[in-house]
């Protein structure tokens, strides 16, 4: 190794060798790695719980490149992005945690995987085909895989056509190749542009055909991602939601009761997909799968998302749609997870929408 290699090189080194998805480092606490979802607690034969001094060391080591000088001492936390080239990139995030340090580092493969590596239905590269604008939503919980699922839909698109891709980054977390027919301009929250908000702004100022708006977090932030959809661009933007009717929800809750009949009357219009997804561990205990809620907005579900009293009919219409338009409902796809022998049955039903229904429709009422 060179003379540049630090511990948490080797750290990282191993947790992309063991398919980690996240790395925990603490002051004085075992090192843990996530795998598979599970939550892996390294021997101290192995690797000693790091000292504070140890920890303070690797975060000076992390941030060595970063074009501002930062003191460590002075860090409540901080989130940047880190490369090991050629082999894999990690976003980092460093937190204060009773005036010591801990670190956080989710591995980013260093290729973005395909629609079929990550057994994505047919329906998500048609909404790539054919969305030419509108508003393109990607929800699920923090770890869902929304930004891997966003990536491979991105690196497909310019893979297909010449377009000019603009994004919002918090950090920069994929990087894409420059001999596909489209290309990307990466902006990263922070070093490139103070906020989503002025980074939406600039992004209309620089010829884009798709606008990658980050997390849709705020009022102001989704006002310009409707702006920009109905100008004539593809704007997508992920959501911190845990399904299509609590995405809408999410992103009502953000304006006043004054103003929510005019953002549904835009959302009606310009929403074109609600993609959500949760993580399953494999049958097999080899990996994860996605589980997928996808609502496709055709006229049914446009009609309804304009009257609140019928959202509770959009899970129907997203069921019975399903071999038109392609959506599908959380419980459906877990219902043919479990039928190809992927999951089990206790991991469907423990994720579940509605569980009750759930163990009826798979006859264990």
């Amino acid at each position: 190794m060179s003379d540049d290699w630090h511990l948490i090189d080797d750290l990282l080194l191993a947790s992309q060798k063991h398919a980690a998805s996240d790395l925990m480092i603490r002051t004085d606490d075992r090192v843990r790695m996530r795998i598979n979802g599970a939550v892996v607690t390294i021997s101290p034969d192995k690797i000693s719980p790091p000292t504070r001094q140890m920890v303070k060391d690797m975060v000076a080591h992390l941030l060595r490149k970063r074009s501002r000088n930062i003191d460590v001492e002075s860090i409540q936390s901080e989130d940047f992005q880190y490369s090991l080239e050629m082999i894999a990139h990690f976003r980092i995030h460093v937190m204060r945690t009773h005036d010591n340090f801990g670190i956080i580092a989710r591995i980013i493969p260093k290729k973005i995987p395909t629609f079929e590596e990550l057994h994505l239905p047919p329906v998500i590269q048609d909404l790539c085909n054919r969305t030419r604008n509108g508003l393109i939503l990607v929800a699920g919980a923090t770890g869902s895989g929304k930004s891997t699922t966003m990536a491979a839909m991105i690196n497909y698109i310019i893979e297909q056509k010449p377009v000019h891709v603009v994004t919002i980054e918090d950090p920069v977390e994929f990087k894409y190749s420059t001999i596909h027919k489209g290309t990307v301009c990466q902006r990263q929250l922070g070093s490139d542009v103070v906020s989503y908000s002025q980074g939406l702004t600039d992004a209309l100022r620089e010829a884009p055909d798709i606008i990658i708006a980050g997390e849709a977090r705020d009022r102001e932030v989704i006002q310009l991602a409707l702006q920009a959809s109905e100008t004539g661009h593809l704007v997508m933007a992920t959501v911190h939601a845990t399904t299509a009717i609590g995405t809408m929800q999410r992103i009502m809750s953000s304006f006043g009761l004054d103003e929510q009949d005019a953002i549904r009357e835009r959302l009606s219009e310009n929403l074109r997909a609600i993609i959500v997804q949760k993580l399953i561990p494999l049958k097999t205990g080899k990996g994860r799968v996605a589980a997928l809620e996808i609502m496709v907005c055709n006229s049914v579900i446009r009609h309804f998302i304009l009257d609140t009293n019928r959202w509770r009919e959009i899970p129907k219409a997203m069921e019975e749609g399903h071999t038109l338009y392609g959506s599908q409902t959380f419980d459906q796809h877990l219902q043919r997870l479990i039928e190809n022998n992927q999951i089990e049955y206790e991991e469907g039903l423990a994720n579940s929408v509605y569980s009750e229904d759930f163990a009826m429709r798979m006859g264990r009422e």
